[in-house]
């Protein structure tokens, strides 16, 4: 092929690539403002869950919200959970005294060991 002949083609196949990459950029626009919007609404959804607790601490209800016209919040609103550190940690660093195993189950490691030695296996 000539050096004539590989100009042409390849300026036929950027011709064509031309019209394809242009929508690759558009695509990528669009992602980027899909991403931008995602993030606008999570953050309004965090907003309104926000403002929410703060109307249930001033007195109003769910109900009461509701009735007017308001939507419950679908998140929930960013922070602690309110209650008293006492019951949480009793809860939360009380330790198991639980196996998981169910009364006359045999634990994995006394399962293995049956397994193990099979010589034993009779004596049992």
């Amino acid at each position: 092929m000539n050096t004539d002949e590989l100009t042409g083609v390849r300026a036929k196949a950027e011709a064509m690539l031309s019209d394809r990459l242009a929508v690759i950029d558009a695509l990528k626009e669009a992602e980027e403002a899909e991403k931008l919007a995602e993030e606008a609404a999570q953050k309004a959804r965090t907003t309104k869950a926000t403002v929410w607790q703060k109307a249930l601490r001033v007195g109003w209800s769910d109900q009461e919200l509701s009735q007017i016209g308001f939507r419950r919040p679908t998140v929930k609103a960013p922070g602690r959970p309110r209650g008293s550190k006492k019951n949480n940690a009793a809860s939360s660093s009380a330790p198991s005294t639980s196996t998981g195993t169910v009364p006359g189950q045999q634990t994995r490691t006394e399962a293995t060991n049956n397994d193990a030695n099979p010589a034993d296996a009779g004596t049992r």
